[in-house]
């Protein structure tokens, strides 16, 4: 599977997961466009994929965070030009930006994963 089409798979995922939460446990956005976590997802072992996806989100930079919650991390989905469009870029500088984020989203969720994951010791 190429990067793109694993991380709008994992995208999609993370969308269902939110939808199955309670409304107010639901993460809430920051002024500069981050997800900030319930202290109830946040510090629950239940929620470990939730946590390292929204982590993972959070360390793109703002224009790709933005792509990937206006595109994957909605109630309604919408469409690319409904995103590009409401966003006021054009469409070859979104379509730049959504697959620079989808790769840089892909990359920062493994190392979430890797850092999650216990070392054995021998």
């Amino acid at each position: 599977m190429n990067k793109c089409k694993e991380a709008e798979r994992l995208l999609f995922k993370y969308n269902t997961l939110l939808l199955s939460l309670p409304k107010r446990s639901m993460p809430r956005r920051t002024e500069d466009n981050q997800l900030k976590l319930t202290k109830r997802i946040a510090e629950s072992t239940m929620y470990t994929e939730i946590r390292q996806i929204t982590d993972a989100i959070n360390k793109l930079n703002g224009d790709q965070r933005e792509v990937l919650l206006a595109k994957y991390v909605s109630q309604k989905k919408r469409t690319n030009i409904e995103v590009y469009m409401s966003i006021g870029w054009s469409e070859s500088h979104y379509y730049r930006l959504k697959k620079a984020a989808l790769e840089g989203f892909l990359t920062a969720y493994y190392a979430e994963q890797t850092q999650a994951k216990p070392v054995m010791t021998h």
